[in-house]
C-alpha cells in the first residue's frame, strides 16, 4: 500500500491568535497542535466513528465540528440549548476522541515572553509550526518512517493564506 507514502497523517489546527499587537491577558499562548494518525486506524476506526456520530446527531456527515459553534450552540449546534441535549453530544463525542488511537504533539508560544525575549519576534505561528514540524519529523522517524511523504493537513479559515513548502 505504501506507493512511497508514509503511514501516518498529520492533521494541524491552532488555538489562540498569532498576533503579538494586541494580546490577550485570558489567554496569552498560542498552540498549534499536530494530531498524528496511522492511515488504517483513521480509515477503520476514525472515520466511520465520526460518521456514525454525525449521521446520529446531523442526519449527514458534512458537518464540521467546530469547538466554537459546538460551545455556542450556533448554527447546526443549535439544538444542544438544553442541558441534557448538550451532555450528551459532548459525551458522546468526547467517548469518541478518548477512543481514537493518535499521538498529539503541541508547540506552545507565550506571546509575551517572546516579544521580551526578542527585539522583532518572529511570528508565533511560524514558530509553532517549526517546533512542532520538526517534533513531528523525530517522531516518525522513531517509527520507522523514511524516505516517504507524509501528508500534513493544516486547517485554514479566513481569506489570509501562509505559503509554506517542504520536500
Amino acid at each position: 500500500m505504501n506507493n512511497g507514502f508514509s503511514d501516518y497523517l498529520v492533521f494541524v489546527d491552532e488555538s489562540g491568535d498569532h498576533g503579538l499587537d494586541s494580546i490577550d491577558k485570558n489567554y496569552p499562548i498560542f498552540v498549534l497542535a499536530f494530531c498524528i494518525i496511522q492511515k488504517m486506524d483513521y480509515v477503520e476506526r476514525i472515520v466511520p466513528a465520526i460518521q456514525r456520530f454525525k449521521f446520529k446527531h446531523f442526519g449527514h456527515d458534512n458537518v464540521v465540528l467546530h469547538e466554537h459553534d459546538i460551545r455556542k450552540d450556533m448554527g447546526l449546534f443549535a439544538f444542544l440549548k438544553t442541558k441534557e441535549k448538550k451532555a450528551t453530544f459532548l459525551e458522546e463525542l468526547t467517548q469518541i476522541v478518548s477512543d481514537a488511537p493518535f499521538t498529539l504533539i503541541c508547540s506552545v508560544i507565550e506571546k509575551r515572553a517572546l516579544k521580551r525575549v526578542y527585539v522583532s519576534p518572529i511570528n508565533p505561528y511560524h514558530v509553532a509550526l517549526g517546533f512542532g514540524l520538526e517534533r513531528v519529523h523525530y517522531y516518525l522517524q522513531s517509527k520507522g518512517i523514511k524516505n516517504t511523504k507524509t501528508h500534513v493537513m493544516v486547517e485554514k479559515r479566513g481569506k489570509k493564506v501562509l505559503n509554506c513548502t517542504q520536500n
